[in-house]
């Protein structure tokens, strides 16, 4: 390489360069034209064959290369911006708050009050009326009840109940429990009534509440010669006052009473674990027996 030295100059940085002069295509061309027409903010680009201006754009666009060869563009930014600006935040409020007024005061006519409104056949309403109309009459006869009643009775009243508690027990102290026998009318000979074979046979019944009287559905009559004799518990077994033996000692096939006198102090007491108000039916004279009577069902009448 060869070093120019003639005027003395033996460096580049010693180079004065002429930017306002004709290099005729050569070299450097334009720097002073490109500079005074460029503003704040302009970029110097390489053109096709010199320097030219590239201005700012839009505010938040940024500057995107258009690939080998291409000038550079401006472009809208790939992802959101964000711009704070600086805003006074009152922390109270005031303002008025008027008054609603909620009242009203209009007057109207009310049209057809009574809510009437003739109504044509389908489809003019939407109604259709039936044909034939039905009749609305309906005749009846009215049958006046007989309301009288004589009976030659003291006014009262009678509540019969299936009985709590029933126990067979014979001379010879065996007890059996057969109160799901007195409770179900609809099986019969289940209730072994006494006598069952001699004197000393005994059957109870109880109920939760004292009661004056008991119905005993004897479905099979006895046959025989026998007395029995109801009892009620008062700490002991004691003979019921003013007994009155509608069964025929058991010898009526039929549903039949015994009444007697309602006894004081009359207690409960314990029989196979049963505590109830108890009554004792026991044969006291026993001559003979050709048939046991049988029982199907029993009802005790609390007192009222």
């Amino acid at each position: 390489m060869s070093v120019l030295t003639k005027g003395g100059i033996t460096r580049l940085s010693e180079l004065i360069v002429d930017a306002d002069k004709n290099w005729q295509a050569f070299g450097i061309s334009n720097l002073k034209e490109l500079a005074l027409g460029m503003a704040r903010g302009d970029f110097a680009v390489r053109g096709d064959a010199v320097l030219q201006r590239l201005q700012p754009s839009t505010i938040g666009y940024i500057l995107t290369s258009a690939g080998l060869l291409h000038i550079p563009s401006w472009q809208p930014a790939p992802g959101p911006l964000l711009y704070y600006f600086p805003v006074p935040i009152d922390l109270t409020h005031d303002e008025a708050k008027p008054a609603v007024d909620r009242s009203i005061a209009k007057t109207v006519a009310i049209p057809n009050p009574d809510h009437k409104q003739a109504y044509l056949d389908d489809p003019a309403d939407m109604i259709k009326r039936l044909t034939p109309a039905p009749t609305t009459s309906k005749a009846h006869v009215v049958i006046p009840v007989n309301q009288s009643y004589n009976k030659n009775v003291s006014p009262g009243r009678d509540i019969a109940i299936l009985v709590d508690g029933a126990v067979s027990e014979t001379a010879a102290a065996v007890q059996t429990n057969e109160t799901a026998a007195a409770r179900d009318p609809t099986t019969l000979n289940d209730m072994h009534l006494c006598p069952m074979t001699t004197v000393g046979d005994k059957y109870y019944l109880g109920f939760s509440l004292p009661f004056r009287r008991v119905y005993i559905y004897v479905s099979t009559a006895g046959a025989g010669n026998w007395t029995n004799q109801v009892y009620f518990w008062n700490g002991a077994w004691a003979a019921v006052a003013g007994e009155d033996d509608q069964t025929g000692q058991f010898m009526t096939a039929a549903t039949r009473r015994i009444d007697w006198t309602m006894p004081g102090g009359w207690i409960q007491s314990i029989i196979m674990g049963m505590n109830l108000y108890w009554i004792k039916i026991e044969t006291t004279n026993w001559v003979n027996e050709a048939t046991a009577p049988l029982g199907a069902a029993a009802w005790a009448c609390p007192v009222a």
